[in-house]
C-alpha cells in the first residue's frame, strides 16, 4: 500500500526531529534529601551554609546546606508553603495562620511577629515574603499587601487589593492580586501609582528587567508593561492556565511554565517564541539557572535540566511526587521540595554546552 504524499513527509520529518534530538547526557547527582512529615511546596532559601524551609507538616527546618543535617526547627503551628526570605542573618517566614515571622537564622529563636486578618480565601499558596527597602513586604490571604518595619515587625503601611496574593510582590514596587490586577506601587509609601486589569488572577511574583515589569496571569498569557506607566509593551499566549511560575529574564529570553506541561522560552523585547519543552505533566514551579542550565520542576515528580539557549534537556531527575518548589543552591547545586516530603539539593554533571 502506498501512503500519501502528505503522511509521507509527516512521517520524514518526525524522524528528522527524533534524530535531532540529542540523549541526556549529564547525570543528576543526589547530594542529600532531608525527609519532612508533608508536602514540601515551599521554595527554599539559603543563606551562608544553611538552607531554610518549610512543609505542610507544620514546621520550618533549618538544615545544614553541605549535609542536610537538621540544625533547628520550629513549629509553626500550620502549613507553610511561603518561600522564606533570608537576610541580615535573620530568617523571615509566613505561615498558613496568618502569621508573619522574623526568627534568628542560627538557631530559631522567634524576634517578632505580625498576625494578617482573617479572610474567607485562608486556603491554599501564601505569597513569600520580600525584603524592599527597610522593609518586608508580605501578601496575605486577607488581600492586603503589608510592610512591615525589618527591625520591629510593625507594620509601616497596607496596600488593600480584591483578592487574596499568593505571590511575592516585586521590591521594585508590583504585585498581582487574584483580583486580576497588577498594582504598581510607592515601595516607600504603598501608595498606587497605577493598576493594570489582566483579566485573570495573577499568582505569580512579577519581575522588572531593563524598565519592563513581566508577569503570568491564569487565563495563560504573559504581560510585558513598562514599568513606569503601565502601558503594555506585549502579551503572549501560552494556551494554557499559569497559576505559580513565575517569569525568570537572563541571556535575552524570558522563561516561564504552564499548567499544560509546556515551559516557554521568549524574547523578552517583543513576546516572540524561541523554543518550547514540554513535560508530562503542569508546571507550577518557577524556573531556575544553576550549573549553567535552566532548571524546573514539574507535577509528575520530574526536575528538567535545560540548555537556555534551545530547550534541549541535558539531565532528568525523578522525585517521588509533584516537584512545585526549585531553587539554585550551593555551588551550581539545585535545591527542590517535593509532594513526596523530601527536601533535595541535587547536582547535574555539567553546564550548558
Amino acid at each position: 500500500m502506498r501512503l500519501p504524499l502528505a503522511l509521507l513527509a509527516i512521517l520524514s520529518l518526525a524522524a528528522c526531529t527524533l534524530k535531532a534530538a540529542p540523549p541526556r547526557s549529564l547525570p543528576v547527582a543526589e547530594i542529600w534529601k532531608f525527609r519532612t512529615g508533608g508536602f514540601v511546596d515551599c521554595v527554599p532559601a539559603v543563606s551562608a551554609d544553611t538552607v531554610y524551609a518549610g512543609s505542610w507538616d507544620h514546621r520550618f527546618y533549618a538544615l545544614d546546606a553541605g549535609s542536610g543535617k537538621i540544625r533547628w526547627s520550629i513549629d509553626a503551628g500550620d502549613f507553610v508553603d511561603a518561600a522564606p526570605l533570608a537576610a541580615g542573618g535573620k530568617v523571615y517566614l509566613a505561615s498558613w495562620n496568618r502569621l508573619v515571622r522574623c526568627l534568628d537564622g542560627l538557631d530559631g529563636r522567634e524576634l517578632w511577629r505580625f498576625e494578617m486578618g482573617p479572610s474567607a480565601f485562608d486556603d491554599h499558596r501564601q505569597a513569600g515574603p520580600v525584603l524592599s527597602g527597610g522593609n518586608v513586604l508580605a501578601g496575605g490571604f486577607d488581600g492586603v499587601l503589608h510592610a512591615l518595619d525589618l527591625e520591629t515587625g510593625k507594620r509601616a503601611w497596607a496596600l488593600p487589593t480584591g483578592g487574596p496574593i499568593r505571590g511575592k510582590a516585586a521590591p521594585e514596587g508590583f504585585v498581582g492580586s487574584e483580583d486580576g490586577f497588577l498594582y504598581a506601587f510607592d515601595p516607600g509609601t504603598g501608595a498606587v501609582r497605577w493598576r493594570f486589569d489582566a483579566g485573570g488572577a495573577i499568582n505569580g511574583a512579577p519581575v522588572v528587567s531593563g524598565g519592563i515589569v513581566y508577569f503570568g496571569c491564569r487565563n495563560g498569557r504573559v504581560f510585558a508593561l513598562d514599568a513606569g506607566s503601565g502601558r503594555q509593551a506585549w502579551a503572549y499566549d501560552t494556551g494554557s492556565r499559569i497559576e505559580y511560575s513565575s517569569p525568570l529574564v537572563v541571556d535575552n529570553l524570558l522563561f516561564i511554565g504552564d499548567c499544560g506541561g509546556t515551559l516557554h522560552a521568549v524574547s523578552p523585547g517583543d513576546g516572540r517564541r524561541a523554543w518550547i519543552f514540554r513535560a508530562a505533566a503542569p508546571i507550577y514551579s518557577s524556573p531556575v539557572i544553576s550549573g549553567g542550565l535552566l532548571v524546573f520542576g514539574d507535577n509528575a515528580g520530574a526536575v528538567h535540566f535545560l540548555e537556555p539557549s534551545n530547550g534541549r534537556e541535558r539531565a532528568l531527575f525523578r522525585a517521588g511526587g509533584p516537584v512545585q518548589a526549585v531553587a539554585a543552591g550551593p555551588a551550581g547545586s539545585v535545591l527542590c521540595g517535593s509532594r513526596d516530603g523530601y527536601i533535595y539539593r541535587l547536582k547535574s554533571g555539567g553546564g550548558a554546552s
